[in-house]
């Protein structure tokens, strides 16, 4: 059981780091978007930023959701 729960939350640890970079990718568009008035890549840099946010807080909560529930299994 304690290497399903390392698993889990390994790949927890794995989205959350997409996330960020996720995040990191929609700044670095919007700012050039933002450079050069183009609107469009600035949408596009918003939208990312947002995306990478939710992966972000999406995979940490559910992996810690996952650990718990199988921490209160007791065979």
């Amino acid at each position: 059981m304690d290497l399903v729960r390392t698993v889990v939350g390994a790949l927890g640890v794995v989205g959350t780091v997409r996330g960020l970079f996720g995040i990191w990718q929609g700044w670095e568009d919007f700012s050039v978007g933002k450079k050069n008035d183009n609107v469009q890549q600035q949408e596009r840099g918003q939208s990312g930023m947002l995306y990478g946010g939710m992966l972000a807080a999406g995979a940490s909560g559910i992996a810690a959701g996952i650990v718990a529930a199988l921490s209160g299994l007791h065979f």
